[in-house]
């Protein structure tokens, strides 16, 4: 609560508008089109927008960096949730988690010190999880291109930030970094207007 006084209290209000209002159209779109049908992947969905807004305006202040980190580690949990554990699928995973340990121990580790040493690798492995579970989450078959690309595109948005903000600054960073962002919280948001809790609640009624 008094990371988030302090937002309130000496906010940059134009920064935060122009970099947290892309998502907060997000859920508005969200809530608009499930409107008459709001199940439990729509809620979680929510969720991680919504705390992937509060994310985004924690970064606008360096100081505030972990802050913002611990809302963006939330709001992967909360679309691992929405995703589910069923089918496990476990063959995407073996793929993600080598990849990501290359980049860690290769890259990061050596650029990091104190608390972010091992803050990060925790984060890196939540949004491995939520990245598999995207992969393999039983959706239709556009709602399932939506989620997968959605998590994919996270995960090239927070890699390439950890790049630049501690290894070497990237060209055109900016543009890479929020754009491949906006780009997966777009695409997650189509992921919950596409009748998943239908398909769901089918594939829960055919177990």
């Amino acid at each position: 609560m008094g990371s988030v006084s302090y937002l309130l209290r000496g906010a940059k209000w134009g920064s935060m508008l122009s970099k947290c209002l892309p998502v907060f159209l997000c859920c508005v779109y969200l809530l608009y089109r499930t409107s008459h049908q709001r199940g439990r992947y729509h809620k979680f969905i929510l969720a991680g927008l919504l705390l992937s807004s509060l994310g985004d305006a924690c970064l606008i202040y360096p100081h505030l960096f972990i802050v913002g980190m611990a809302f963006f580690a939330v709001a992967h949990i909360s679309y691992i949730c929405a995703f589910g554990w069923s089918p496990l699928s476990p063959l995407p995973l073996a793929v993600i988690l080598p990849v990501e340990g290359l980049i860690f121990f290769t890259v990061l580790l050596p650029e990091l010190d104190g608390l972010l040493v091992y803050l990060i690798p925790l984060y890196i492995l939540l949004l491995g999880t939520m990245v598999w579970r995207s992969l393999v989450v039983p959706l239709p078959r556009d709602a399932w291109f939506f989620a997968a690309a959605g998590g994919v595109s996270f995960m090239v948005s927070d890699t390439a930030l950890a790049i630049d903000k501690f290894c070497t600054p990237l060209p055109y960073a900016e543009a890479v970094i929020m754009g491949t962002y906006y780009l997966a919280q777009i695409l997650l948001t189509l992921s919950a207007t596409d009748g998943t809790e239908q398909r769901r609640e089918t594939t829960k009624k055919k177990h």
